[in-house]
């Protein structure tokens, strides 16, 4: 029985009723009531969620807890509690969309390439990269037999990543990773703050330990350079191994948390925010020139943002005002995703602070092709 056709007193845990199913837009909600957080997550471990946009809700008096297709997670903020766990089968059962051991839905990586690249490109994650795909509900496909197998069957969140996870375990070949061509949406963030003056960034579908990996919850209102101003900066996602290892500890750490700190505040909603990292921290090296070009083809930030994000770009180097403006013109096969107008509006607002020494130069990055 499917949990759309779970019903009150089929066979639920003590402590757990169920209340309704909801649906909002393409997501179907079905909630419940416990006593406990215990109970919840209790129940939630069994409830297994086997498709995309369905997600299972038990409301209790500590707080609201849910599974989707890939974590259990605390609704008030997002944040995942622990890897949902996936049975799996002895024996395979092979389709087109779902992993043929445990029949979870295999969220494909969206590659986002010109059309006329489709047919030609593939990609190639390193076995770091490979552990987003368990964060992500994706996974891997056999070339040999086409059989698909999640990221979690695979493997790859026990081994890391490593050419044993990613070994058809039906022909013994070799896999890729399971990919569908087309636009990445960039995540919306929302406009203000909530009752509790807080906003949640959502993840970004190219996050990575540095930026957007993970929804985050923020205060509305934060003075950037008091916050720069501490000796030693807090890691963005404490609780996330992945970002805790990934950074580290020492010089090192705060110079990546610097970067990684510069990210978020550049995505964040409010514009007194922005202009306050842009003040405090502008971007000086790559890990945050991509937050930059995010933030000037920004659809939703204020024209005086844009204006400053401007300035601080021509305040950077030759090569690193190049890079940010092949992210902005989607020069190679993966595309930023950003609407042509908003473009438009920020080769516009660099214009105009573009220094009269640097014009000629900017004009000719504009026209080049993308193999100069």
């Amino acid at each position: 029985m499917s949990l759309s056709e779970r019903g009150e007193g089929d066979g639920l845990p003590a402590g757990v009723r169920f209340k309704q199913t909801e649906r909002t837009g393409q997501a179907t909600y079905h909630v419940y009531g416990g006593l406990s957080r215990r109970a919840a997550l209790e129940f939630l471990r069994g409830a297994h969620v086997k498709n995309e946009l369905v997600y299972t809700i038990v409301e209790t008096p500590e707080g609201n807890f849910g599974r989707d297709l890939i974590y259990l997670f605390d609704e008030a903020n997002g944040e995942p509690i622990e890897l949902a766990e996936r049975p799996r089968s002895q024996s395979p059962s092979p389709s087109g969309t779902r992993c043929a051991w445990c029949d979870f839905f295999v969220v494909p990586y969206r590659l986002p390439i010109n059309d006329e690249m489709a047919s030609s490109v593939s990609v190639h994650f390193t076995y770091d990269k490979l552990a987003l795909l368990v964060k992500t509900g994706g996974g891997l496909r056999c070339g040999a037999c086409s059989i698909l197998q999640c990221a979690v069957c695979s493997g790859i969140d026990q081994t890391g990543g490593t050419a044993v996870a990613t070994t058809c375990q039906v022909c013994g070949e070799g896999m890729a990773v399971h990919t569908a061509v087309g636009p990445v949406e960039h995540a919306v963030t929302p406009g203000g703050p909530d009752a509790e003056q807080t906003v949640t960034l959502p993840a970004s579908p190219m996050g990575d330990e540095l930026w957007g990996m993970a929804p985050l919850r923020l205060p509305w209102n934060i003075d950037v350079a008091r916050f720069f101003g501490q000796r030693t900066l807090p890691y963005v996602w404490p609780e996330d191994a992945r970002h805790t290892e990934y950074i580290g500890s020492g010089e090192r750490a705060q110079a990546l948390l610097r970067a990684s700190w510069t990210n978020v505040f550049l995505h964040h909603p409010n514009p007194e925010v922005a202009l306050g990292c842009l003040h405090s921290a502008p971007p000086d090296g790559m890990p945050a020139l991509a937050s930059l070009a995010d933030l000037l083809a920004s659809p939703t930030a204020e024209p005086r943002v844009k204006e400053e994000a401007s300035r601080a770009l021509w305040r950077l180097s030759d090569g690193l005002v190049g890079h940010t403006l092949n992210v902005l013109l989607s020069r190679g096969l993966i595309t930023s995703g950003y609407d042509t107008h908003s473009v438009h509006q920020a080769l516009g607002h660099l214009r105009t602070a573009c220094p009269p020494s640097r014009c000629a130069w900017f004009e000719e990055q504009l026209v080049r092709s993308e193999d100069d």
